[in-house]
């Protein structure tokens, strides 16, 4: 039986019981005989060692909402976990382990060996496709302009000329407003460099303090049906949308060396488009909104 299970830490112990009870049969209450006990072992070994399941360890560092988060029960959920979780269904030779740690233990983890998968809404990244590997993707980000209800719309970036904007240092919508300030001298963008949380930034915008911030958006949907917040949202245009990434999919990340194990998560990633599952989930995180990758860029084949 395929299993899915959940952890603050992961111990030895859990791996140990799972192997005992995946190698236990079930028999009857009588004990057989020594020479009874040997045919039967030599009888049921390959059929057992055939059996035998994998454990896999996932980690995450819990946000952002909806693509990562713990949910009442303290247990993570998301739309990149129920991915993942739904892949790991198909999979007959792995079950599946998923951690919940900070977000910079992830690459330690992925790094030394002790995780298997990192999945936290990852992009691609040159320098990083160096030290891990990225399975094909299973979300394509969509990133909107958000401002007040009050406010002047932010329709492109050249609406926000003079605009306050609110952001992370080396974060990919602060550097995406570095970029046209660099391209455009003439008409800045003042930018607030903050680590202050997503609800801190949209708070800011919805009370007028900034004029207007970059979000991807199901988070923007998550954040107004959660918080309430009374702000508006307008679609970034394309060709400002390339300053924040050339790559707007979104991956599972794996340590090298586990090029078998990225072969079956791609295929069941490719099963998961083409029964409907991905659609399904995403519809469900995302507030009806369809963000799977097409068909066309699962066939191109891997980015790394």
């Amino acid at each position: 039986m395929k299993r899915t299970t959940f952890s603050k830490v992961i111990t030895a112990g859990l791996f140990a019981s799972f192997l005992t009870a995946s190698l236990t049969g079930c028999g009857g209450s009588s004990v057989p005989a020594a020479s009874d006990t040997a045919a039967s072992e030599t009888t049921k070994a390959p059929e057992e060692a055939a059996k035998e399941v994998k454990t896999i360890h996932a980690v995450t560092g819990g946000g952002p909402k909806p693509y990562v988060f713990v949910d009442e029960n303290n247990q993570p959920t998301g739309y990149d976990i129920e991915v993942l979780k739904a892949a790991f269904d198909i999979i007959p030779e792995y079950d599946l382990d998923i951690e919940v740690t900070d977000f910079s233990s992830v690459f330690a983890g992925l790094s030394a060996g002790k995780y298997q998968i990192g999945v936290n809404n990852f992009s691609y990244n040159e320098e990083r496709s160096k030290s891990y590997l990225y399975s094909l993707p299973y979300d394509k980000v969509s990133y909107v302009f958000v401002y007040g209800k009050d406010k002047q719309p932010v329709t492109s970036l050249k609406d926000a000329a003079g605009f306050s904007f609110e952001g992370g240092a080396g974060v990919s919508v602060t550097n995406a407003i570095e970029s046209w300030n660099d391209l455009n001298p003439d008409a800045k963008i003042d930018i607030t460099y903050t680590e202050a949380d997503t609800t801190v930034t949209l708070q800011h915008i919805q009370d007028g303090e900034t004029d207007f911030g970059i979000i991807d958006g199901p988070m923007y949907t998550a954040y107004v049906d959660e918080y309430g917040f009374d702000i508006n949202k307008h679609e970034i245009p394309d060709e400002e949308t390339k300053l924040i990434a050339d790559n707007l999919y979104a991956y599972f990340l794996l340590p090298k060396g586990e090029e078998e194990l990225r072969e079956v998560l791609d295929e069941a990633i490719i099963k998961l488009k083409e029964d409907g599952t991905l659609k399904k989930l995403s519809e469900q995180f995302f507030g009806g909104v369809d963000q799977s990758p097409e068909k066309e860029k699962l066939e191109a084949g891997k980015t790394n």
